[in-house]
């Protein structure tokens, strides 16, 4: 187990502002999303990308917004929607939302939140980690070396994960029916990753594969309600860079690691984005980077909790923990000027020529 102290950054606010609104769906459906294929109850009900109540969507999903690369999850293709709409994933020309919303909230927000623009790492408090739990309970959070958050709005919200211990990332367990995505040559990149069973977990209950939770907390500062320890939707990265490993399930779906690959410390591959000053501080064998692209609403406040695991099993389950707040878009739901429409979802009270879009009244597109 890593000795380090615990993951950089704390304390600190790290500029974060793209844009507007957030344009995607959040009907249920399949792909990409929780721990059981569907996206749970979801923070913003059930719109879908074309209503007039603001939502949350994945990305890389149908109806959701196209990734930071332009891309999408197999089978779909990004696709120019009229401007000022973003981009979205479809299949063929059908672009309606599929892919479910994202996270859990405590209390849904009325009107339209603003916040300022940034990421917040809290601080740990006597006997608890960042995330305000045991740091007992989470032995290994010091493999999680930094955590960033840009974006919101009209483009992907972009969570940068820096994971570095002794031993690799385990990237989940593979079976037939849910595979792990292979490690070819150390460092390695790969899109979209598959992995593995989301059954499988460690001696103590926790996910052998890493995960993102989220929770609207504009209302609520104090909610945790898509934390794990909740029951909150698990959200696969978008990608992954560098080192690896799988794990082998047993028939109580407990995983035991594979071996580690060959050593690769911070050589992440170019398609990596820089790795922060204080991740460079953690000097172990191994490092990762993943990356969680989610759709999130511009102007609300949201917990981000982030979960990894190294594969041992010698201090009753090696996972780490950490979490960040983070103030989505521009901290404003509507660019400057534009008329809010939240409380009007019908457009109703929309200026002539306008209609009702994720809560703002957007030109009308003949």
């Amino acid at each position: 187990m890593s000795k380090r102290a615990s993951f950089g950054g704390r304390g600190a606010v790290v500029a974060a502002a793209l844009s507007i609104l957030a344009a995607c769906g959040s009907s249920s459906g399949d792909g990409g999303s929780g721990d059981d294929g569907g996206p749970g109850d979801g923070a913003d009900g059930g719109m879908g990308a074309g209503s007039g109540a603001p939502t949350t969507c994945i990305v890389g999903t149908r109806g959701c917004l196209c990734d930071s690369t332009g891309g999408c999850e197999p089978g779909l293709t990004c696709k120019p929607q009229p401007s000022p709409r973003p981009d979205l994933c479809c299949d063929g020309d059908d672009c309606t939302s599929a892919g479910g919303s994202v996270g859990e909230t405590c209390s849904a927000p009325s009107g339209a939140p603003s916040c300022t623009p940034g990421i917040t790492i809290p601080e740990a408090i006597g006997d608890n980690d960042n995330c305000g739990y045991l740091a007992s309970s989470f032995v290994e959070s010091t493999t999680l070396c930094a955590i960033n958050a840009v974006g919101g709005g009209s483009e992907p919200a972009i969570i940068q994960v820096f994971y570095n211990d002794e031993h690799a990332l385990t990237l989940g367990c593979g079976t037939a029916d849910f595979p792990v995505s292979q490690l070819s040559t150390s460092p390695d990149k790969v899109f979209y990753p598959e992995t593995g069973d989301p059954a499988c977990i460690d001696e103590v209950g926790r996910p052998l594969r890493p995960g993102v939770f989220i929770t609207d907390i504009s209302v609520d500062p104090d909610c945790k309600a898509g934390d794990l320890q909740e029951g909150g939707p698990s959200y696969d990265p978008v990608a992954l860079f560098g080192t690896w490993k799988g794990a082998v399930e047993g028939a109580d779906h407990t995983g035991t690691p594979e071996a580690d690959p060959a050593a690769n410390h911070w050589d992440l591959t170019p398609q990596a984005d820089p790795v922060p000053d204080t991740a460079l501080e953690c000097g172990e064998k191994y490092g990762s980077e993943l990356r969680f692209e989610v759709g999130l609403i511009s102007g609300h406040s949201y917990r981000i909790q982030v979960i990894a695991h190294d594969g041992d099993q010698n201090k009753g389950g090696d996972s780490g923990e950490a979490c960040a707040i983070f103030c989505a878009g521009t901290g404003e739901l509507c660019e400057p000027g534009v008329t809010e429409c939240v409380d009007d979802p019908d457009g109703a009270l929309c200026p002539d020529g306008t209609e009702c879009v994720q809560g703002c009244c957007l030109d009308v597109v003949e």
